[in-house]
Formats: structure tokens, C-alpha cells, sequence
């Protein structure tokens, strides 16, 4: 029967001298803690043990490689260790030294049995299996030793690998952290600034934080049962302030212990149950004939944290995962496991959530320690997910429960319990601001689990909001089922049974509507690459307002210029023009070439032996050099360079061989070019650089302009940075700029001078094609900036990179989203393939690949590996389905040079209407000493000239500024003018930088006078507009009064929806949606590209209309209206 008092014997004096006593006892000072400090070197007899344990780690006390660097750890057992069993006699009756050699042997079998799974990794292969048998000279010791102590024998958390396992350096002062250091390690953990050491110790840290835990346990069940709430209160609150400081303690994880060197130590830590390297368990040698099956090491066998479960009543539910949960209960220190057993027997008798509960300030406190008891295991989540999901598709972990599920089980059952204690304290100040966060990583939880599930086909179950039972949340067949009859439980792994086909467990939490499933989620992303091309066919309509429609081109027409029925169209086959001696076809020569050039603005790939259908001309070796001098003099007349690309049957440098047996024609594909006669001539292609945070961005963009080669220390990026925290950070936050230029003959333009980094002005007289790359953050909290940058920079081309040995992680599926929502054609590179394991390799591929080919993607990957691949991808690359993908290092400069040529041989991309009325996007403000406010930007239409008087605005109040250019700057060099797709910088006269913003634009301003008033009429400005929009992804319904961030163009700002043409709109649906801004009015035109975000992007459009007007409400005439105009 459960004790309605408290009598459990918890220690204040820890009595370190008695080695007659365990080596673990709860106490209120040391807590979960040993009482005494660890044994740190074995006795004597055991000298064959500490000799082989100091020589195991990777890298041993000394720096130097230890046995499992070569993988000889096994060998050196079986050859080594005698069988110590009769000496383990000895030491019975001292438990602190018993503790110390159960340690120590379990580091050897775990090393032992581990160790052939830890060299697979390394390799970039799975673990496979490990050693399936643990020799006598272990597993006798061990099995003895762990009888006597207590444990199970494998390694533990607490008798093992974590609080038995430190030291003091110097033991006059005691348990600070910088005092620690491990005694045992597998990896690097000797070294105290080793990732393995940070893992350990900063455990060790937490738990000397759990003497506080222990009192206030004790003061509460002795306040509850004597029905006294001041001492009831004054626990809660010892109870409160020590998980606390636990938390802040568990935060420093982040910096001691990197989530990238985690997953290889971690190998050595995992148990037999449960696990793919022991199927059929371990057999002990000389113990028993049939395997046995232990958890391994976890932090779930940590006592802290199970002991305000117990306390605080938390009601787990009744599923295979809490089962688990129970079963951790057995990895314990006997003392622990009676603490927490008469804890728990206690808080049931005296009742002590009733006890909380019936007075509000009491049920505050409690609220206040559920919420530190779910702070705890959500920063274990994101512990989880950083330092395991992201990097192993291992589907256990290492105590054996399942990896994605297991965690979010116990936070659900504190969340929900937490919902139902906040109504019995709504009154008290503070309540509101923790129930709102338990809200908001609700969503998130349930959103990541499932999103992990998704990935690994596992299943989870969703815990129902208001109690702490599980709720299956799914039906099949029109029925409700349970869990139980769908899933298959094998060792807690959730298995989905092959006979069902439905969705994930989920939970309906706050939505107003039926949650969606995961069908309708996927909505949003299949209308995407849809809904882009018709965008892109609207902007074709993109107008100011009172400028009649632009006249529509029809496909269907296209067919007559096929047809070739112009009066001026050459008669001549290409092959006369080449190879015929006649003078007069070198003209004509020379003016195909030219109008090639036209066509491709300033730029053309040429095929020298093929006809325009590519058949082959049949070329000999006289006809080919005779063709070559021939288009070499057409080049010298339109003043124009070439460049050979690749070649077939011709040989040298650039030969790539014939395309099959019978093709024996000399031909050939070069780029002519033409000499640019000033900087304004310079053809100018925009790339906007995107990618998550570490993708490599910034280095390859400085490997790439400086044309050195990084030395995997940051070395190319950082004449890149902008800002000292950039430099310190080595991330970028900012929008840079770089450029990369090309000269007429194809090279790139680079400085003598190894190392040296041409500046702007060299780079632009020396170029005839110029590359400005816009190197966009990496990091979630930058993503405002990086969006801006998207949207202000007009980029032609998007170039993603993504790391090898992360995938296509965090914020590069988001940038790739706005990629294709912007409708730009994307090319990744996968960089750092020089540390990447094949494996890792091949599963980033994979991922790759899949999202590519996705509906919302609907791209065509092409992995480029040669020079052949590189030339035909870069033709093909007019077409925006083609994706070319590059393998890449930095470092060794693997591939390097194809992506060169493809950035060389890029077209042309993009749609200016230089003859339309001038408007240029302000994207960056700056002062410069000397010249004044100087403005840049793209220019979107029109040409723009020095001394033009112009206007700049709108201002806050709608207004805007006359003034004058004083001069203008294209990659720093001054030119006469500008005109529609070329980026520049503009000098302002007498206007002040702080009446400029970003998102302004130039205009023109009227030279004549309206008709009507006879005054200089103003541009008019907007802060209302009506917008066709797609819903990418909303977790509920967007109704009127949402508001979101939006973008359009260099324009960010705050708007509020105020009409719908429905009642609310969902992930997936198109609608037209009326806008408007909340802080100012804004310059717009019909067919401008919007997109709008909460955090995350939420969703695209085009402006359908201009102005709003509220008497019309959309969803009627409006409606009709925009529809009848698209038709």
C-alpha cells in the first residue's frame, strides 16, 4: 500500500569516506550525483584494464592515435586481457571501487562490440553489424561486477558513462565546469574542448544542479501530506529554481558539444535492444549459450527529469512509447530507483496535483514547474533534431526507442497537462505568457514530428488537448480504428501495418476548421510551378496605370516565323557561306554572324559543321580549317571574338569525342562574343546566390571571382564580408555584391597576380560579359533580407548551393520555394563533396533529386560531370524545366572549371522594354563624401541619362521629389546612361539620404502639362491594390484583417488583407484578394509579381487591378471584372 507520509532516508551528509555504502545515494546536497567524487585510476590487479582503456580513444591523453583510430581494439582484447573475474572478489566489499571497475569494463564492451559499426561509418557506409559475441574475459567480469553494484551489465548513464565518469582538475575547486574532465572517452573526449567532452560534462553540470530538485521534493510531500501550503509552496518553489537553473545549464550544450561531431562518438553509445547492429541480441561468453538484450546509454535514464514526472503526477499515456518510458526505470541506481518509487507512492496517496490545484498561487507554481519540466524536454527535441534527425536516418535511438516518437510522447502529456492545470489559475499575471508559448510548440511539435515521420514512414500518435490519454486521430475504411490495430510494435519501433494506406495519427488543436490532411497540405505545393507560369504570362501585361494593355503575343503565331516567309530572309545554306571561296559570302557571313549577335545581346553559340537541325556537314579536315578562317574574318568584321567550346573528331584540349560510330565530321561549338566599345556595352547577366546557413555560399563566390582555391578554413570568403560580425561568424548577413567578369575571347578576367582580387573597375574595362552575383544570407533570422535581396535584385539566373553533407536542409527549401515562385531558372551546386562520405553524397542526391522532380518543382535535373554535359546543359538552359546540378570543392577545385564554362556560355535572360517610359527600383541608399545621396538600383524600363530631371518617391505621404541625375556608375565605372535590365547607381542633386528609401522608384518627369488642370500631373500611388494570389502554405484559413510581410519588387511592407472573393482561403487555393498597406502608400503597376510571408513564405500573386473600392465588394462585380480583362 502507498504511504501517506514520507519517510524515505534522502542524505544530507554524502559520508564520502564509507566505501561501504553505493556509490550512489540521493542526497539535498550532491542530488543525483555520486557521493563522492569518482574513482579516476583502478587498483592494481587491474593494470591490463586502465592500460588498454588509456590506449582505446581515437585520440589518446597524449594526442596520439589510440587503438580504435586503427580499429585494433578487439584484437588487442582477445590478445591482452586475462579473465580478472577472481580478482573482482577482492574488491566485494568496497562499492566506490566496484562502481569505478563497472565503469571501466562497460567502456570495454561497448568499445568491443561497437567498433567494426564505427569503421563502417567512417567509410560513409551503415553500420551493419557489430561484434555479436562479448569474449569471457569481458563479459564474466562484467556480469559479476554489475551484480554486485546493481547495474545492468552494459553501460548505463549514470553507473557509467556520464556521472561516474568525470575528475577534477583541481579539487580545490570542485564541481565548476572548466574544473571537469572526463576519465574515460571513445573519440576525442580526453581533450576537455573535444565536442564528446562537452557532451558528457555538460550532463554532469546539469545534475550537480539536482540537490535543489531533491529538497524541494521532500518540502513538498511533507507540505502535502501535513496539509501545510506555505511549506507546500516554499518546495514548489526550491523545486522551480532548481530546474531552472538545470535548463540554463542544458543550453550550454549548443557551444560545448557541436551537433556535426555528435553522430560519430555517438556509435560507441547505443545498446543491443532494439537495434539494427544485434538482431538477435549479444552472447555472453561463458554466462549463457542464449543472447542477451540491454537498453544503452541514454539520457533518459537521467533521474531528474522522472522525478517531477512522479511528483508532479505527469499522466503518461497508455501506448507502447510510455511502456518504453517504464522500462528506462530498470537503467537506474537502486537508491534512485527506491527515491523516485517512494516519490511517486507518496505524491498518489496525499494527492498532490489535488493539493496544487485547490489553491490558484499553488497551481501557479505548479503551472510554473510544468512549464520548466516542458522546457527541459523541448530543448531535448531540439537537441534531437539538430544533433540526430538532420544527420542519421538510424531509426533508434540510443537506449533503443524510436528516434522520432519517443520525445514527443512525454512533451505532448506535459502540454496537455499544463492546458488543463492554466484554468485553475487564469487569474494569476504570467499564466497567459506560458500557456501562449505551450500554443505556439504545440503547432511546431506536431508539424516536426510529422514532417520526420513522413520522412522515415513511422507513425505518431497526437495526444488529445485536454487530457492526457492518446487519441488515434485517423479512420480507415469509414471506421475508427485503434493504434493497436493498424501498428505493429517490435521493441517500441512504431511499424505501419502494409495493409493500411492512410494517413499519420495527427490531432485537430486550435484550428477553427478541420485541420487539413496531409493531401490537401500538398495543395499548395503542387499549384506552385503552375501558378508561376502564369504569372510570368501575366507580367507580359505589365502596365502602369493609364498605359494601354500591352498587345499579348500568341504562340499559335510563332509558326510564321518558322516558316521563314520574311522578304529579307537569306536564301544562302549556311554550308555555301562557310566553304564557298566567293567574297561576297564573307559579307554574308559576316551579317548572319552579326544578326546572331543582335539576337543574343552581344553574345552567340555558334555549331561550326552542323546545320541549324544539328545534321552534320560532313566536314574534312581542309574544310573545317578553311570554315574556321572564315568565321574568324567574319568576327574581325563586326568586331567580335570567338571561342572553341568543344569539338568532335578534331582533337585537342577540347575534344569530347564523336557521337556515335558514324560520325566521323570535324565540328565544333564555340561562343562568339562581341568587344564591348565602353563598360556600357557590357553584357550583364544578375545571379542571386542562395542556400542555407554553412552551404558555402560566400566561398565559393570568392573562389570563383579571386581564382585561388579555399583552404576549408574560410580563407576565400572573407575579403566577401561586408561586416566585422561577418568576418567573426564566417555567415553572412547582408545582401553582397560580387561580380565575375568574361572577355571577349570566353576567359575569365583575373588578376596576374595570384591571390589578388581585381577591383570592380578593372574587372568592368577589362569584361565584355559581366556576372553580379548576389550573395543572399543563409541564416532563418536574415530571411526578410535575403527575400529583399531576391525580389530587389531582378536576378536572371538563381544559383542554390547546398552542402554535401547536410542535404537540402532548413532554409534552402525555402529559398528554392521563392526561386520558383519568382519563376527564375535555378542551377545548384552541391559543394564540400572533398569531406562528404559517398554515402552522405548519395543520400543528398537522392533528397535532391526527389524535390526537384516534386509537382511544386517540376524541374529536370541534370548532374553536370563533364565538359560535354556543361555546354549542352547551358544551351538548354533557355528552357526554365532544365535544373543543372554541379559537384563541387572548394578546396581541391574538383569541377571547378565546368562551372566556369557555364557561367560563361549562360544566356541571355530576361524581358526589357527599353522604349517604354523610364522606372528604376531602388534597392540600396547610400552617402558618399564628395558626391551626396547616391541611389541603386535595376532599371525596370525605359533609359535613363545623366542631367535627366527625374522624380523620386513616393515619400510617406504619397509625394514625390524632382530632381536631377548628377551621374551614374555601373560596376563603379561611370557611364553616360542606362537602360531597361541593367543595374546601377544613380547620384542625386540636392536630395538628402534620409528622404530616400529602399523600395522608391524613378520616374521621368512629365514635360507636359495636363490638359485638364494644366499642371504637371504627379505618378499616382496606391495603398490599396486587388491581387490574384496562391496560397502556398498556411497552417489554418487566412481571413480579412490577416496580416503578413510583403514583397514586391524592393518594396517590404506590412499589409492587411480587407477583402476575400470567399469567406477565408486554405493552402492550395487561388483567389483575388484585396490589400493594403499599413504604413504608407507604395508605386505599383498591374502585372507587378507580389509575394507575402509570416516567417515563413505563405504565399504569391500579381496585382490584377489598381485602388479598391469598398462599395464593390470583391466576390461580385469585381470578380466578373478581372476575369473578362484576362480574357
Amino acid at each position: 500500500m502507498p504511504s501517506s507520509s514520507f519517510d524515505f532516508n534522502v542524505m544530507t551528509d554524502t559520508r564520502p569516506d564509507d566505501h561501504s555504502l553505493p556509490a550512489f545515494m540521493v542526497s539535498t546536497t550532491r542530488g543525483f550525483l555520486p557521493r563522492q567524487e569518482p574513482v579516476v585510476e583502478l587498483p592494481q590487479e587491474f593494470a591490463t584494464v586502465e592500460s588498454i582503456l588509456q590506449r582505446m580513444p581515437v585520440k589518446t591523453l597524449s594526442g596520439e592515435p589510440g587503438l580504435l583510430a586503427h580499429f585494433t581494439l578487439g584484437d588487442t582484447i582477445d590478445r591482452e586481457l586475462p579473465d580478472l573475474t577472481a580478482e573482482v572478489e577482492k574488491y566485494r566489499g568496497d562499492l566506490v571501487v566496484m562502481n569505478a571497475l563497472y565503469r571501466d569494463y562497460s567502456f570495454l564492451a561497448s568499445a568491443y562490440l561497437l567498433e567494426p559499426c564505427h569503421e563502417r561509418y567512417l567509410k560513409g557506409e551503415l553500420y551493419g553489424l557489430g561484434r555479436q559475441t562479448l569474449p569471457r574475459n569481458i563479459a564474466l567480469p562484467i556480469v559479476k561486477i554489475a551484480e554486485i553494484v546493481g547495474f545492468k551489465p552494459f553501460m548505463e548513464y549514470a553507473g557509467s558513462y556520464a556521472l561516474f565518469n568525470y575528475r577534477l582538475e583541481d579539487p580545490g575547486k570542485g564541481l565548476e565546469y572548466d574544473n571537469l574532465r572526463l576519465v574515460r572517452a571513445f573519440e576525442h573526449g580526453l581533450d576537455p574542448t573535444s565536442s564528446e567532452a562537452g557532451f558528457v560534462l555538460v550532463h554532469i553540470a546539469m545534475v550537480k544542479e539536482s540537490g535543489a530538485l531533491v529538497k524541494g521534493t521532500v518540502e513538498m510531500l511533507k507540505g502535502c501530506t501535513a496539509q501545510d501550503r506555505e511549506r507546500f509552496d516554499d518546495g514548489l518553489r526550491t523545486l522551480v529554481e532548481g530546474l531552472r537553473n538545470v535548463n540554463a545549464v542544458m543550453n550550454t550544450m549548443w557551444n560545448r558539444s557541436k551537433p556535426q561531431s555528435y553522430t560519430t562518438f555517438r556509435t560507441f553509445i547505443f545498446g543491443i535492444t532494439s537495434q539494427s547492429m544485434f538482431p538477435n541480441g549479444v552472447v555472453y561468453e561463458g554466462i549463457s549459450k542464449e543472447p542477451m538484450s540491454f537498453r544503452g546509454e541514454s539520457g533518459a535514464n537521467d533521474s531528474m527529469i522522472p522525478l517531477c514526472d512522479n511528483l508532479l503526477q505527469i499522466q503518461m499515456p497508455e501506448t507502447p512509447l510510455t511502456d518504453i518510458l517504464k522500462d528506462f526505470r530498470q537503467y537506474r541506481p537502486g537508491n534512485h530507483r527506491g527515491f523516485l518509487e517512494a516519490v511517486r507512492d507518496c505524491a498518489e496517496s496525499s494527492g498532490v496535483k489535488a493539493f496544487a490545484l485547490d489553491d490558484s498561487v499553488s497551481a501557479a507554481l505548479y503551472l510554473q514547474a510544468l512549464d520548466q519540466v516542458r522546457d527541459f524536454r523541448w530543448r531535448h527535441w531540439c537537441f534531437t533534431r539538430e544533433y540526430i534527425l538532420k544527420r542519421t536516418a538510424h531509426p533508434t535511438a540510443t537506449g533503443g526507442s524510436p528516434i522520432v516518437t519517443w520525445l514527443p510522447n512525454q512533451l505532448q502529456a506535459v502540454m496537455a497537462q499544463m492546458l488543463e492545470t492554466s484554468s485553475f489559475c487564469k487569474s494569476v499575471r504570467g499564466v497567459s505568457d506560458i500557456m501562449n508559448t505551450v500554443e505556439v510548440q504545440r503547432e511546431t511539435l506536431k508539424k516536426e514530428v510529422a514532417k520526420y515521420c513522413g520522412e522515415r514512414g513511422t507513425r505518431y500518435i497526437s495526444l488529445h488537448p485536454r487530457c492526457g490519454t492518446s487519441r488515434p486521430q485517423e479512420t480507415h475504411h469509414g471506421h475508427s480504428t485503434s493504434l493497436n490495430a493498424r501498428c505493429k510494435t517490435s521493441h517500441g519501433i512504431f511499424t505501419p501495418d502494409t495493409n493500411t494506406n492512410t494517413a499519420s495519427i495527427r490531432c485537430n488543436m486550435t484550428s477553427r476548421h478541420t485541420k487539413q490532411s496531409p493531401v490537401e497540405r500538398r495543395k499548395g505545393e503542387s499549384a506552385l510551378s503552375e501558378f508561376a507560369d502564369y504569372v510570368q504570362k501575366q507580367q507580359a501585361l505589365r502596365r502602369p496605370a493609364g498605359q494601354a494593355p500591352a498587345i499579348e503575343e500568341h504562340d499559335e503565331l510563332s509558326v510564321l516565323d518558322e516558316l521563314n516567309l520574311s522578304d529579307h530572309v537569306s536564301h544562302v545554306p549556311l554550308k555555301t557561306l562557310l566553304l564557298d571561296p566567293a567574297e561576297e559570302h564573307v559579307a554574308a557571313l559576316a551579317e548572319h554572324v552579326q544578326a546572331r549577335l543582335v539576337e543574343g545581346h552581344g553574345e552567340a553559340l555558334f555549331d561550326l559543321g552542323l546545320e541549324d537541325s544539328g545534321d552534320s556537314m560532313a566536314f574534312s579536315k581542309e574544310n573545317w580549317e578553311f570554315a574556321l578562317s572564315r568565321v574568324q574574318a567574319a568576327c574581325q568584321t563586326v568586331k567580335a571574338d570567338y571561342k572553341m567550346l568543344m569539338t568532335r573528331n578534331v582533337g585537342g584540349e577540347v575534344e569530347v569525342g564523336p557521337r556515335d560510330a558514324k560520325d566521323t565530321g570535324w565540328c565544333g561549338k564555340m561562343i562568339l562574343r562581341r568587344r564591348p566599345a565602353s563598360v556600357d556595352d557590357c553584357i550583364e547577366t544578375r545571379i542571386a546566390v542562395v542556400g542555407n546557413v554553412d552551404a558555402g555560399k560566400s566561398t565559393m563566390l570568392g573562389v570563383l571571382v579571386k581564382g585561388g582555391l579555399d583552404d576549408g578554413r574560410g580563407k576565400a570568403r572573407v575579403n566577401l564580408f561586408r561586416h566585422k560580425h561577418e568576418i567573426e561568424s564566417g555567415r553572412t548577413s547582408s545582401v553582397g555584391l560580387e561580380i565575375m567578369g568574361f572577355d571577349s575571347r570566353g576567359d575569365v578576367v583575373v588578376s596576374s597576380v595570384a591571390g589578388r582580387k581585381l577591383t570592380w573597375e578593372e574587372i568592368g574595362h577589362r569584361s565584355a560579359k559581366v556576372i553580379s552575383f548576389t550573395d543572399l544570407a543563409g541564416h532563418e533570422k536574415y530571411l526578410r533580407t535575403t527575400v529583399f535581396g531576391l525580389l530587389s535584385s531582378e536576378p536572371n539566373y538563381c544559383l542554390l548551393m547546398v552542402a554535401a553533407n547536410n542535404g537540402l536542409v532548413g532554409m534552402s527549401k525555402e529559398h528554392l520555394g521563392i526561386a520558383l515562385a519568382l519563376n527564375v531558372p535555378v542551377m545548384v551546386v552541391i559543394t564540400k563533396i572533398d569531406i562528404c562520405p559517398p554515402q552522405i553524397l548519395e543520400q543528398t542526391i537522392t533528397q535532391l533529386t526527389k524535390i526537384l522532380k516534386s509537382p511544386g518543382a517540376r524541374k529536370i535535373p541534370i548532374f553536370v560531370k563533364n565538359r560535354e554535359e556543361c555546354i549542352n546543359t547551358a544551351t538548354q538552359f533557355v528552357s526554365k524545366r532544365v535544373c543543372p546540378i554541379f559537384q563541387v570543392s572548394n578546396v581541391t577545385g574538383h569541377n571547378l572549371d565546368l562551372v566556369r564554362i557555364f557561367l560563361n556560355i549562360l544566356p541571355h535572360h530576361g524581358n526589357y522594354n527599353s522604349s517604354a517610359p523610364l522606372e528604376f527600383h531602388v534597392n540600396d541608399t547610400f552617402s558618399v563624401p564628395f558626391v551626396g545621396t547616391v541611389v541603386s538600383g535595376v532599371v525596370k524600363s525605359g533609359v535613363i541619362h545623366s542631367g535627366d530631371t527625374i522624380l523620386v518617391g513616393p515619400d510617406s505621404l504619397g509625394q514625390f521629389t524632382t530632381t536631377k541625375v548628377r551621374s551614374i556608375e555601373r560596376k563603379r565605372i561611370q557611364v553616360p546612361g542606362c537602360s531597361a535590365g541593367q543595374s546601377a547607381s544613380l547620384a542625386l542633386r540636392n536630395v538628402r539620404r534620409k528622404d530616400v528609401r529602399k523600395g522608391m522608384v524613378v520616374l521621368h518627369k512629365p514635360d507636359k502639362p495636363d490638359l485638364a488642370t494644366g499642371l504637371i500631373p504627379q505618378p499616382k500611388v496606391y495603398r490599396e491594390f486587388v491581387a490574384e494570389v496562391l496560397i502556398l502554405s498556411h497552417a489554418t484559413t487566412i481571413k480579412t484583417k490577416y496580416q503578413a510581410m510583403l514583397h514586391v519588387g524592393p518594396v517590404s511592407q506590412t499589409c492587411a488583407i480587407i477583402d476575400i472573393d470567399r469567406q477565408y482561403i486554405r493552402t492550395g487555393d487561388r483567389a483575388l484578394v484585396a490589400f493594403r498597406f499599413v504604413q504608407r502608400p507604395e508605386y505599383l503597376t498591374v502585372g507587378d509579381r507580389i509575394l507575402f510571408r509570416e516567417g515563413r513564405t505563405k504565399g504569391l500573386g500579381i496585382v490584377k487591378r489598381l485602388g479598391y473600392d469598398a462599395k464593390h465588394p470583391l466576390g461580385g462585380d469585381a470578380k466578373v471584372e478581372v476575369k473578362k480583362e484576362e480574357e
